[in-house]
């Protein structure tokens, strides 16, 4: 017959008992009334095979919590297992030990050598963590993770997983492996279990990749969910600047998405938010599948290895690009971007076939009539077959003034625009043009200009609100280029 071990005594002396030995329970049920504490100073608790402890007080243990096959821990609702010890402690078990509130603060770490299952929270509190290796920490519906910081997390330093429910509302997976990088998730759509963890490299494929050195954070979260659809997830990950590898631009930076046969980079590229000191975060929304997710910036993983890409004005009316290759995959082709000074977004003027896939240097051009005054930015947009497309860096070009002073207002307008042209040393015929933003005639007049002669163009009344390039060419002179607003 089993043995009934009531500690209820306890009440009736002083609410603490501290104990410089093993707990050792051999098949006893041990209860500990609600109020009291047991404290093992230098102490574990060993509940071997058989042996029941129902705690509705306070376990306080300095080295190991160890359960046994058919042995088993229950906890109460206001109950704590409290690990203080000062140095790692571990929890060890043939099966899920059950824990209703789970408290590590003992500067140290919890090791988990079996898995874990909480009910209601768990308290990092003093420099306390738990380190799962391939162990998983389950809170179940309801339950929370307190006091967690830089010193004081999860610690996925294997493949054991930190798991949550997650539904509308931030909830924060407090995980890192080396250091702290916590990823935090909202979810619009059904209400699920996910389950996290991190890892301190990033591959360029999985299962089987090799190892980014370059251009992303150095660290990626393995994020997945217990029920596979129905999820509408806006997601945040947070790094530090020491996690950041050569080359990587937090200014154009985003989360991309593992998809099973490559990345489904970020929709969006902003600069990262800092949150304190040399702490980063990006934040992406509309997700709803999952697999390994990395932060990494606009420039990462072109598909084909571009080794020259240069912008260059051959003269006042043209502007050379030239770019070469090393090898590609599967490359249909670059659209040439431009961006000129004091717009806001890239058009695209042209587009160059590419070579599909190749193992030789392949060398590429395009020339654009361009004689705009100012700073001309240019990029490429290549583009693979299946539609990915990647964004190389930009480059910029500087204009040629002309000796002619021109004078355009208002700019932005909403009805017609005034050009005054000075310096004129006679009456000049000039011919005036408008082009859309994409190169195309809109409107094509010659008019006759005089010095300080104001010259009102009445066909912006006409045109839909938009960007356009006001062209003036006088008799075989370079044309004049400004660019006008229309709201």
């Amino acid at each position: 017959m089993n043995r009934y071990i009531k500690i209820s005594l306890l009440l009736l002396l002083p609410s603490l008992l501290t104990a410089q030995v093993r707990f050792v329970n051999n098949n006893a049920t041990v209860k500990v009334e609600a109020g009291t504490n047991i404290k093992l100073d230098n102490g574990s608790v060993n509940n071997h095979t058989g042996g029941q402890i129902n705690n509705d007080g306070n376990i306080y243990v300095d080295q190991g919590f160890v359960q046994n096959t058919g042995a088993t821990y229950t906890g109460g609702a206001s109950s704590w297992l409290w690990f203080e010890g000062g140095i790692n402690q571990g929890i060890t078990s043939d099966a899920v030990v059950n824990i209703t509130q789970l408290r590590v603060s003992n500067g140290s770490r919890v090791v988990l050598a079996s898995p874990v299952t909480v009910s209601q929270s768990v308290d990092l509190t003093t420099n306390g963590s738990v380190e799962l290796g391939a162990n998983n920490l389950v809170l179940s519906s309801g339950a929370s993770i307190s006091n967690y910081n830089a010193s004081s997390y999860i610690i996925t330093n294997s493949v054991g997983v930190l798991q949550q429910e997650v539904g509308v509302g931030n909830v924060v997976f407090p995980v890192g492996n080396s250091i702290y990088n916590p990823a935090t998730l909202n979810n619009a759509g059904t209400l699920d279990n996910f389950r996290v963890r991190v890892e301190d490299q990033v591959q360029t494929g999985y299962p089987v990749g090799g190892v980014e050195t370059d251009g992303v954070v150095g660290k990626v979260w393995m994020i997945d969910e217990e029920v596979p659809s129905g999820s509408d997830v806006t997601m945040t990950l947070q790094w530090d600047t020491g996690d950041e590898l050569p080359s990587f631009d937090r200014s154009v930076s985003g989360i991309s998405h593992w998809v099973g046969a490559s990345w489904d980079r970020s929709p969006t590229w902003t600069a990262a938010t800092n949150v304190g000191g040399t702490s980063w975060t990006q934040t992406r929304s509309g997700i709803n599948s999952f697999s390994p997710f990395a932060v990494e910036d606009l420039q990462q993983d072109l598909p084909v290895e571009l080794i020259d890409f240069n912008a260059k004005r051959k003269d006042a009316d043209e502007v050379l690009l030239t770019w070469a290759t090393a090898t590609e995959i599967n490359n249909k082709g670059f659209f040439v971007q431009r961006m000129l000074e004091g717009e806001s977004e890239f058009t695209t003027i042209g587009f160059v076939e590419g070579n599909g896939s190749s193992t030789i240097m392949n060398s590429y051009e395009y020339l654009d009539p361009n004689a705009f005054d100012g700073v001309s930015y240019y990029r490429l947009e290549q583009v693979d077959f299946d539609g990915t497309t990647e964004y190389t860096e930009t480059r910029a070009v500087f204009g040629v003034k002309s000796a002619i002073d021109i004078a355009i207002y208002p700019n932005p307008t909403n009805n017609v625009v005034n050009v005054r042209l000075s310096n004129l040393e006679e009456i000049e015929e000039a011919q005036v043009r408008i082009l859309d933003a994409r190169g195309r005639l809109v409107y094509n007049q010659q008019h006759t200009i005089k010095n300080e002669e104001v010259l009102t163009l009445e066909a912006f009344q006409l045109l839909p609100s938009a960007m356009y390039m006001l062209s003036i060419q006088l008799d075989n002179a370079k044309p004049i280029m400004k660019k006008i607003i229309k709201e």
